[in-house]
């Protein structure tokens, strides 16, 4: 769903530059909506401005880089707890062992 909206925003820009026969400065809108209606909201303000088409396309190659990074990292987030909570579990027998021994 977002890499549409991403993809539409790219190429409605680049058929302004192409109709208009050359760079063109556009504004971002402040907020852009995604979704049907719902209350996910994109804060544009962040976007980094490009003068040309080549540093559009450098800054989104960057942004899907930065994406790609930040999905491998919630990865090894997601396996290290999976084998913190397999330890803890772990941990939890043994006390639950040690303490029915003493408890006899």
């Amino acid at each position: 769903m977002k890499r549409t909206l991403v993809a539409g925003i790219v190429v409605a820009g680049i058929a302004v530059v192409v109709l208009d026969g050359g760079c063109v400065n556009v504004k971002a809108p402040e907020q852009i909506s995604v979704g049907n209606g719902g209350s996910s909201k994109i804060d544009s303000t962040r976007i980094p401005p490009t003068a040309n088409h080549e540093e559009a396309k450098r800054e989104l190659r960057r942004a899907y880089y930065e994406i790609n990074r930040l999905k491998k990292e919630i990865e090894d987030l997601e396996e290290d707890k999976d084998e913190l909570k397999a330890e803890r579990e772990e941990y939890k027998r043994k006390y639950d062992r040690l303490k029915d021994r003493y408890d006899d």
